[in-house]
């Protein structure tokens, strides 16, 4: 029986048919990536989902990917200047768009080449007032924390909320809150979640409001330099997560990782 490992493969060297042979010897492409926990996407003590995917992307498309960990204002600064040739996982905004390339459909970020859809949720101390519909908050008297350079800081900042990025990791933003230094904090859900789950300190004083503030895909991007220089290459990286990400292996990974 054929593996789907093979299968993977086979499907994706049919995809670059197209690419060059010049590009075929091109050197490591470098990939930066937030080097906070983000679970379970990035992980510091072991490999988070992310990089799962992204070592099966390397080894099926026979391309050399190189890993680099940094604050996430930081990558995104090196992809701008493309001494990044990219970053994951990155959610699309505007901002974004104007130094690094997405996989485009129909002019819109491709959902379907995505590596992951991520929501980012609302967290606030045990009896607060603290609250959001889905369309508007209620009981925001300060400022809402956020991590340093994390999209959902636009989000708020568009609807006049006042924003406190100074922090690094969930962890520093939830000790904020139970300090009351802010009185919510804005998360990637998972991360969100786990630090409550796995820290003494947030597990009986914080909890999460029940709607999320945003669901959206996150995706492999390029500098702008990069993609233009080798357009075979990113489109093929692009193919070929779409299809390790649907593959069971992949999706046996993913489902283990929420079961910890």
């Amino acid at each position: 029986m054929i593996k789907a490992a093979q299968l993977i493969t086979a499907a994706i060297c049919l995809l670059t048919v197209a690419v060059h042979a010049a590009e075929k010897t091109m050197p490591p492409i470098k990939l930066c990536y937030e080097g906070e926990d983000s679970f379970p996407w990035i992980l510091k003590d072991q490999k988070g989902l992310n990089l799962i995917m992204l070592e099966q992307v390397a080894k099926a498309s026979n391309l050399k990917l190189e890993m680099h960990p940094m604050p996430w204002k930081r990558c995104l600064y090196d992809v701008k200047h493309n001494t990044m040739h990219g970053a994951f996982a990155a959610s699309y905004n505007a901002d974004r768009a104007e130094f690094s390339v997405y996989p485009m459909k129909d002019g819109k970020p491709d959902s379907s080449r995505r590596m992951m859809f991520d929501s980012y949720s609302l967290y606030r101390l045990k009896g607060s007032p603290v609250s959001w519909d889905g369309n508007t908050f209620q009981g925001l008297e300060g400022p809402v924390g956020t991590q340093l350079g994390y999209s959902i800081t636009d989000m708020l900042k568009l609807a006049d909320i006042e924003v406190d990025d100074g922090a690094k990791t969930a962890d520093d933003t939830l000790r904020k809150l139970v300090l009351k230094r802010i009185v919510a904090a804005a998360l990637l859900t998972p991360e969100g979640d786990n630090s409550i789950a796995s820290n003494s300190e947030f597990t009986h004083k914080i909890e999460r409001v029940p709607i999320p503030l945003v669901e959206k895909p996150y995706f492999l991007i390029f500098s702008k330099p990069f993609q233009a220089r080798y357009p075979a290459i990113t489109n093929q990286l692009w193919d070929a997560v779409a299809l390790i990400r649907d593959s069971t292996e992949y999706q046996q990974a993913e489902s283990a990782m929420f079961r910890r």
